[in-house]
């Protein structure tokens, strides 16, 4: 199964996206590259941010300085492999000083296997960051420090590792929730159980047919407007959502000779809510991925998906709308220490108008570019300079914004 497009920088700061591509890329290399299972650093980084706040023809712009302490371990123990990753930042605003934060990201994998034919994966993966300020998806910007919480957990059982034929069990776990009441609607928790069954016609192909079921819970979707006789004011009434998602997946995997390789997902989906049936979904959904090698300084890469704004987006309160996404990608080795890397994101959404119900037509149209460039001065040093870029067209005008950002970081690790 493909992996999905990137999201196109809708609930971070350019900051935090230009952060993270300079501090996690190198720490693969660190891991894989030392004989050392441990390593340990730090890392500072300033950006420059032109539109805060992602508001229509405002100039909020302010200047991002990065703290971050990094650690990790990657040690095999017979035919376990265990990995840990951990990034902790302390991010300071220059002028708006009450966005100031501290995000982390981790990330945690048990690889295992028997004798026999029997493998899995356990993972963990947590993460917090300032949530995007113009999020859409029916709430209006907003102007405070909101932070994000993202946890999810998994695991996997594989059953013939070496054999033509396979069968997968999984379990996902996807949980997020935000500091700022506005919110709340997009707050929820869900879990996921896949069952698969996956044949190798070829040495170089991998077809499966999977099934998945989701169910899941918006705590806190506002369901109307209620009067508070002790404010004097109307307040909103939030109900819990309950909903159910149905996914028959055909997959396949083609590894086309070493250099290219392409992953494929063609799926019957089906989503049901509790509270409101226009949020109701049902039709073909999928994706596709393909990553190219053509030689050994050059990376390209693009991925495609269409599916319901829960799944692309995490926007539930979305009626009638599915999304398509685009990403491209490519990286280029300059010399053996310098490496320039590039991206282009596109997601669209279009709803359908219903006079019947008062539903208006609605539009967004999310781009995202990227230029940056990475020079490996020794080792265990590193040092990175991004520029980005964001913009979106939505016919709700209050959803309509333009920004970039443009910063370097350093990076030292010790192992």
């Amino acid at each position: 199964m493909p992996t999905k497009p990137a999201r196109l920088s809708r609930r971070r700061t350019a900051l935090a996206a230009l952060a993270s591509a300079a501090v996690l890329a190198p720490l693969a290399q660190a891991q894989t590259d030392d004989a050392s299972p441990f390593y340990v650093g730090g890392s500072l980084g300033v950006a420059h941010v032109s539109n805060v706040f992602r508001q229509p023809n405002t100039n909020n712009s302010d200047t991002v300085v990065s703290a971050g302490l990094l650690a990790g371990l990657d040690q095999r123990f017979g035919r376990q492999h265990l990995t840990l990753d951990g990034v902790l930042q302390n991010n300071r605003y220059a002028t708006n000083s009450d966005l100031n934060n501290q995000s982390y990201s981790l990330r945690s994998a048990l690889a295992w296997q028997t004798v026999g034919h029997l493998s899995g994966t356990l993972s963990a993966t947590s993460s917090r960051s300032l949530a995007d300020f113009n999020i859409g998806g029916g709430v209006d910007p907003i102007f405070k420090k909101n932070t994000e919480r993202n946890d999810e957990y998994a695991a996997l059982v594989r059953l013939g590792v070496l054999t033509r034929y396979s069968l997968e069990a999984g379990w996902t776990r996807k949980q997020r929730d935000f500091s700022a009441p506005e919110y709340d609607r997009f707050a929820y928790s869900q879990n996921t159980a896949q069952f698969g069954v996956y044949a190798m016609p070829g040495g170089n192909l991998r077809l499966g047919l999977v099934g998945r079921h989701t169910r899941g819970q918006y705590p806190r979707y506002p369901t109307g407007l209620v009067f508070n006789p002790a404010t004097l004011k109307f307040e909103v009434r939030s109900e819990p959502d309950d909903y159910t998602r149905n996914d028959f997946d055909f997959t396949t995997n083609w590894d086309t000779g070493g250099s290219s390789s392409l992953n494929t997902r063609l799926s019957r989906s089906r989503l049901r809510h509790s509270l409101d049936a226009l949020r109701d979904f049902s039709g073909t959904t999928g994706a596709v991925g393909w990553n190219w090698r053509p030689t050994g300084k050059i990376q390209l890469g693009v991925q495609y998906s269409r599916d319901t704004g829960q799944e692309s987006t995490g926007l539930a309160a979305d009626v009638n709308r599915l999304y398509t996404s685009w990403r491209l990608s490519g990286s280029y080795a300059l010399t053996g220490k310098l490496s320039l890397n590039a991206s282009t994101n596109r997601n669209r959404s279009h709803r359908a108008g219903d006079a019947a119900i008062q539903l208006p037509e609605a539009f967004d149209n999310d781009k995202a570019y990227s230029l940056g460039l990475s020079w490996a001065l020794s080792r265990g040093l590193n040092l990175s300079c991004q520029y980005n870029r964001a913009s979106r067209d939505s016919s709700v005008p209050q959803y309509v914004y333009s920004a970039s950002s443009y910063g370097c970081t350093g990076q030292a690790i010790i192992n």
